[in-house]
């Protein structure tokens, strides 16, 4: 079914987040080659952890959605890789849901697009859905 949920989370600013089935098929696995999407799936729990208590949540460019940021171990050939997770989530629905993750060497943050609206080392961020 297209609208099972995978899992569901709450991120530090109380909003309500859900993985569909359907997106990580078609999006997060689908949409790569086997070994990047084997690697993505390998992440999976760190992804859904990152939601929970990321580093740094970042209102994206595209309108209703942000990027939760965190770092994680990315195993490779039995070599540990930390990474940059990114994980892409759209608030232009309830319950707001995750489109994408992926992992990166460096992370970016540019632009007057973007805005930084949480930051896991400062105390006194409002604690409301948006």
């Amino acid at each position: 079914m297209d609208d099972e949920i995978r899992w569901k989370v709450t991120d530090p600013l109380g909003n309500e987040i859900v993985l569909y089935e359907k997106n990580f098929a078609d999006h997060i696995k689908g949409d790569h080659s086997s070994k990047d999407a084997e690697a993505r799936a390998s992440i999976e729990e760190q992804a859904k952890f990152s939601i929970q208590s990321p580093r740094f949540i970042i209102k994206n460019a595209i309108k209703g959605r942000r990027k939760y940021l965190d770092l994680v171990d990315v195993p490779q050939d039995s070599i540990k890789k930390y990474r940059t997770l990114t994980i892409v989530v759209d608030f232009n629905v309830r319950p707001c849901e995750v489109i994408t993750w992926f992992a990166r060497r460096s992370m970016n943050f540019e632009g007057t697009d973007e805005e930084l609206i949480y930051d896991v080392r400062i105390q006194n961020h409002e604690r409301r859905p948006l």
